[in-house]
């Protein structure tokens, strides 16, 4: 017991004089993912309210020839009628988001009582052509029916007859339920990151690291066991991404009390539950626990520290993909076979528990399949750290 522990006290002692390691498993998830979440959300709202306020920018093919729909648009606040010269180079510019086309005996028909047609020209490759043509369809129904309402006056009968049913949308949400759907689409993500990073540079300088010092040969040397001393290495990694992934969740906790999201009319609480955390912690510290486990396995394969970071990529990469895009697939309904797969299972559970849905079976699957998974890396590293040949490999 005396042994491994002091292996590990020795890799915590090292790994805080790391200035890579303090950046990854402290200073980041302090201050990089609440910079980041916090940074996002005000940016939304941002978007939003400048969506808002800002009027959409129309043109109309011909304006003088169409003085009744010119006129309506000129009457809305949320339109900016302008004169160009060339639509498509306008759209393609920004000068104009949408182009109206209205066909050439449009105020005749009108004024015939017929239906006449209006083309609605945008650019779908552009963000705000994409939200101003919302914004003139909506308008452009209120034109219709402000025209269906005129002829029937005209004809002695009540406008409502149009009017059969007034569907109005209710949202049962609660404003806590939209803060963590909200929460969902990008801390799952962040707290498998972390589970990785946090402890991935320690894992390489506990193994690669010592190998190219050449302080591996003697601590191998040593009375204390190979067991005793991979113990020490991966609890030192272990406790390094664990302490990535509280700080993680201490610093956002902390950040959206001090600046909490506005998102105009639609309110929305950022609020984590005590079950929510306690859920989040445990699957995010066996977690780490796996992580620790596998990177040990693959940076002692390395001679250099350089070298491992190039074999840890690759393991990077194939652990945090399938979590970024499972992570922002909306109304994705997973089955149970999902909650066995490792990271990804993680992010299935935290975007169920961020909006109050503790499913049990969900939650015992994830735990258990990680609890074998992560059992396997360890036994795997402990083999791995047995064999004399890839431990002083030249």
């Amino acid at each position: 017991m005396k042994n491994f522990f002091t292996v590990f006290i020795k890799e915590i002692i090292d790994s805080l004089r790391d200035r890579r390691t303090l950046i990854t498993s402290v200073l980041m998830p302090i201050l990089l993912m609440p910079a980041i979440l916090i940074g996002s959300i005000k940016f939304q709202e941002a978007q939003i309210k400048k969506s808002e306020e800002k009027p959409a920018l129309v043109a109309v093919e011909n304006s003088q020839a169409f003085p009744t729909l010119v006129s309506f648009l000129e009457k809305q606040p949320k339109v900016s009628i302008k004169e160009v010269q060339d639509y498509a180079k306008a759209l393609d510019s920004g000068e104009i988001n949408i182009y109206l086309r209205p066909e050439s005996d449009f105020e005749k028909l009108i004024k015939e009582k017929k239906s006449a047609d209006i083309r609605v020209v945008q650019k779908s490759s552009n963000l705000e052509s994409q939200t101003d043509n919302a914004k003139v369809l909506a308008i452009l129904q209120i034109f219709n029916q402000t025209i269906a309402y005129q002829r029937l006056q005209a004809l002695g009968q009540d406008p409502k007859i149009l009017t059969a049913i007034n569907p109005v949308s209710v949202d049962i949400a609660t404003a806590e339920e939209r803060g963590g759907f909200f929460l969902g689409l990008l801390l799952p993500m962040f707290i498998v990151l972390f589970a990785i990073v946090g402890g991935m540079y320690i894992a390489i300088d506990v193994s690669a690291g010592e190998k190219e010092r050449k302080t591996l040969e003697a601590l191998i040397l040593t009375p204390v066991s190979r067991l005793k001393i991979v113990t020490g290495k991966f609890l030192a990694v272990a406790v390094a991404a664990s302490t990535s992934i509280i700080l993680s969740l201490v610093s956002l906790y902390a950040a959206f009390k001090f600046f909490p999201p506005n998102f105009g009319t639609t309110e929305v609480v950022i609020n984590l539950t005590p079950g929510s955390i306690g859920v989040m912690l445990g699957i995010g510290i066996i977690l780490a626990i796996m992580f620790s486990g596998l990177l040990l396995s693959v940076a002692i394969f390395a001679k250099s520290y350089k070298e491992a970071q190039n074999y840890i990529t690759p393991f990077y990469l194939l652990a945090v993909l399938p979590v970024a895009i499972f992570a922002q697939i909306p109304g994705f309904k997973p089955g149970l076979g999902m909650f066995l797969i490792p990271g990804v299972n993680a992010v299935f559970v935290f975007k169920e528990v961020l909006i109050k849905v503790f499913n049990p079976a969900h939650i015992l699957i994830t735990l258990v399949s990680l609890l074998i998974y992560s059992a396997i890396a360890i036994f795997v590293a402990s083999r791995i750290y047995s064999k004399e040949g890839i431990l002083f490999r030249d």
